[in-house]
């Protein structure tokens, strides 16, 4: 397969960095992943463990869901700041220039009480976590290293506007920063002064722990790269209403409407996520250097970066704010206008692209304008094609072959979005039409209608043997191959999200197995050999 014309792409300085080599990878989200040593949930230094199962099946990308900081409903692509990381994902046992022998008994504590590894995760964590780390904080009297200097000078832009948001929210009650008092909810850099001058513990307080963290994905991200792997960051498209951002910067989204999608065959409503629109002009104005610092910040811990809702940037389906959830309302496409989106789009991309050296990938589902395709082809840009979803409409419709995938994507068997292979199989496939399961069986080459771990290797195969130059799954797709995993976790209930709900069950479920059970898999050999079959094998001199 010939990947060479995206050498001669916009981004060809990203392709000559990495190489254009066909890669596998696998998707795991941090809070579903986690060894013997995590607390509650995965932290950073897991990535380590998940980086050398990666070298033991011959995988060189790992990719994440968004590790920015999390809100109420703990959904990653609803963040409280787009700088800001997740303290949830801090690792106690990895703090830096702290005496963290004198906290055993705490840490031990903490893990009785938050088991890593039941069903879901309890999101109580991060509290518990929070509590500890103020009380290591403040017995270290006057914190100083000449990295964490460095890290505040480097980064005061967006720090001391997050730790007053995280000041101001609590003393208001949590509540929204819109529902603050008039004074507070009208940022200014006077009401930052003096919020951190009444204030001072408690800003350095969380710099320290933006630090810690800082501190903890740069060496994950290290350690990935001395062994031959490349870590994919997912950057959220939009940020929470009742964000930080959005509080500081009220000139760079639209208040009075909210983002969605269009009503389709799944959503007969539409969708109203509730986070507000950029406001693209008042963000050109300023050079575009609200993207520009959100990329430049990301390039610490990232080689590459999934750009969420990429047909947003061409054009986003926006409603009225105010208007009431339960009733069909009416939406429109920002600009209106289809012959401004590819112009519109082309805009954004360019100034992404040339601010950073991070390799962009895009998420380019849903309803997908012909001019997104046509720049992802120009830029060098992967999209992403998803094996159920890739049909062929003639008389009828065929799967499509994997060979016809596109170069420029990535090939998956789901996504985060979406049930896992085995849910699909036995609850949704041919649901809408018969013919779906009698196709996807001839797709798959097999003759007859079975499910086993001999399923999930073949519809592996495919999405491995594809034009695309990376496939990556998501880490229960590979689990499957197991066939005490198959059986114990095919239920229905079993995925990452629900898209268009808020639910408890969404963004928690935990692996099957920990990390160092994972090292252990007989299924690893079979992971390898599918990997090499297909050309996906990338060693380090390549």
């Amino acid at each position: 397969m010939d990947y060479s014309y995206l050498l001669n792409t916009h981004t060809a300085d990203k392709w000559q960095r990495i190489g254009i080599n066909r890669r596998a990878g696998v998707c795991a989200p941090l809070f579903h992943i986690y060894s013997q040593q995590s607390i509650g949930i995965g932290d950073f230094s897991d990535l380590k463990r998940l980086v050398d199962w990666c070298n033991i099946t011959g995988q060189t990308i790992i990719q994440l869901l968004p590790l920015n900081e999390l809100s109420h409903d703990f959904s990653p692509y609803n963040s409280i700041s787009t700088f800001a990381l997740e303290p949830c994902y801090v690792s106690l046992r990895h703090l830096r220039r702290v005496e963290i022998k004198s906290y055993a008994d705490n840490i031990a504590k903490l893990k009785k009480k938050f088991p890593a590894g039941e069903k879901r995760v309890n999101y109580e964590i991060k509290d518990a976590k929070l509590k500890l780390l103020r009380k290591i904080f403040l017995k270290l009297k006057n914190f100083n290293s000449r990295n964490y200097n460095k890290f505040i000078r480097t980064n005061i832009y967006w720090l001391k506007s997050y730790a007053a948001f995280k000041i101001l929210k609590q003393k208001s009650g949590d509540k929204d920063w819109s529902n603050w008092n008039e004074i507070n909810k009208n940022f200014s850099e006077e009401l930052i002064k003096k919020t951190e001058e009444k204030n001072k513990k408690e800003f350095e307080f969380y710099y320290w722990l933006q630090w810690q963290l800082y501190e903890q994905l740069k060496s994950a991200r290290r350690y990935a790269n001395r062994n031959n792997v490349l870590l994919l960051g997912d950057l959220p498209f939009l940020v929470a209403r009742d964000s930080v951002d959005v509080w500081s910067q009220q000139n760079f989204f639209i208040l009075n409407k909210q983002a969605g999608a269009p009503p389709d065959m799944y959503f007969a409503k539409g969708q109203k996520w509730g986070m507000p629109p950029y406001d693209w002009g008042n963000i050109a104005t300023d050079n575009w250097a609200y993207i520009k610092n959100r990329l430049k910040y990301a390039e610490n811990f990232y080689d590459m970066f999934r750009i969420d809702h990429f047909v947003g940037l061409f054009r986003l389906w926006t409603l009225s704010y105010e208007e009431n959830k339960l009733k069909k309302t009416g939406g429109s496409f920002e600009p209106q206008q289809e012959n401004l989106w590819e112009t519109h789009g082309r805009t954004i991309i360019s100034e992404m692209n040339s601010a950073t050296d991070m390799l962009p990938c895009a998420e380019d589902l849903g309803t997908v304008p012909q001019c997104s395709y046509t720049v992802l082809k120009e830029f060098g840009i992967p999209g992403i094609d998803v094996q159920r979803w890739n049909k062929v409409y003639h008389d009828g419709f065929h799967f499509k072959n994997p060979l016809e995938y596109r170069t420029n994507s990535i090939a998956t068997v789901s996504t985060h979005d979406s049930s896992f292979l085995p849910v699909w199989w036995k609850y949704e496939a041919g649901y809408i039409d018969k013919l779906e399961r009698k196709f996807f069986l001839n797709f798959l080459g097999l003759n007859e209608d079975q499910f086993d771990t001999g399923f999930i290797y073949c519809a592996l195969q495919k999405v491995m043997e594809a034009a695309s130059i990376f496939s990556i799954q998501l880490l229960p797709e590979y689990l499957y191959l197991d066939e005490n995993i198959l059986e114990k976790y095919s239920d229905w209930t079993y995925r990452i999200n629900f898209p268009g709900y808020v639910s408890q069950d969404n963004w928690s479920i935990t692996s099957p197995c920990s990390l160092e059970a994972l090292k252990r898999l007989e299924i690893n050999d079979t992971i390898l050999k599918i990997v090499k079959e297909n050309n996906r094998y990338v060693t380090k001199d390549e």
